[in-house]
């Protein structure tokens, strides 16, 4: 009998369920989302390849809404922590646009340039710089939401509680994470720790939903249905834990896998912008502003 090295999984079985792309459908689902993106980015963004940081890579596109300074929501996008772009997975800033909503794409450099440790502060210093300048961006610093999808879940979910336990939420009114990763414990048992490199230390620095201490502000967290067991299991723990400490949401897109989740979110009438329209444009972000 082979091993059990976590759960109920070998580390075969372990791998697989860490492997985003498994058949021609997923590779084709992947390839529409980044194409998607593309179209979106150069119909719609208003500036692109802005900078906010010292490294070349620090960038990010933004999405205007109309009708002067509008909430905003500053997305990671995912990519095994290693590519990706600000056009990555900008397919759903039109949606956002069509709520009156701004959108924020950011990237920064990435493995193996830098290690997902110092990811997260490149990811961080984004939002804070967006805060910083939300008036020569045209955005409302009052009415900002924290979000990324794959990596970048895990990226927007480990900004998200760092600035909780650094008392520097000014702003931040809600969050949203896609298909993360929260807890990297299982990761660096499977075929990931080859390129993750995380130390047993880092390893729980790193896991988001390890390291959760002060409040949060409410939170969506969504997966596909589609998605591996594990996948499923990451975002309903971190939900879980997410509830233990305010108002958090959990969203199941139908029948999705890892990449045509985003189906559920480039529809403005999705059941995600429910949440989000509620908390930044709704009686939710009023109470949180006043």
């Amino acid at each position: 009998m082979r091993e059990k090295i976590y759960l109920d999984y070998t580390r075969e079985e372990l791998d697989a369920q860490y492997i985003n792309v498994k058949t021609d459908a997923d590779e084709a689902t992947r390839l529409r989302l980044v194409t998607h993106s593309a179209d979106v980015a150069e119909h719609f963004a208003a500036a692109r390849d802005l900078s906010y940081g010292d490294n070349p890579k620090d960038r990010f596109d933004i999405y205007r809404a109309e009708g002067g300074p509008a909430p905003v929501i500053i997305f990671a996008h995912g990519g095994q922590w290693q590519r990706g772009s600000t056009t990555a997975s900008s397919g759903w800033a039109e949606a956002a646009l069509a709520h009156g909503i701004s959108f924020v794409a950011g990237t920064y450099p990435m493995l193996p340039e830098i290690r997902i440790p110092d990811m997260v502060d490149h990811f961080t210093a984004l939002v804070r710089h967006v805060r910083a300048h939300a008036d020569e961006l045209g955005v409302d610093p009052s009415r900002i939401c924290i979000a990324g999808h794959s990596s970048g879940g895990h990226l927007a979910a480990s900004t998200l509680v760092r600035l909780a336990n650094e008392g520097d939420l000014g702003g931040v009114i809600c969050g949203m994470t896609i298909s993360g990763n929260y807890d990297m414990r299982p990761l660096m048992l499977s075929y990931r720790q080859d390129f993750m490199l995380l130390s047993p230390e880092e390893t729980v620095a790193m896991s988001p939903l390890l390291m959760l201490d002060k409040p949060m502000p409410p939170m969506q967290v969504a997966h596909g249905g589609a998605e591996s067991d594990e996948f499923k299991r990451q975002a309903s723990t971190w939900h879980a834990a997410l509830a233990e400490r305010g108002e958090a949401k959990l969203v199941a897109v139908p029948d999705a896998n890892h990449f045509n989740v985003f189906l559920g979110l480039e529809d403005p009438q999705g059941e995600v912008w429910d949440f989000l329209t509620s908390h930044l444009k709704g009686e939710a972000a009023t109470k949180a502003t006043e």
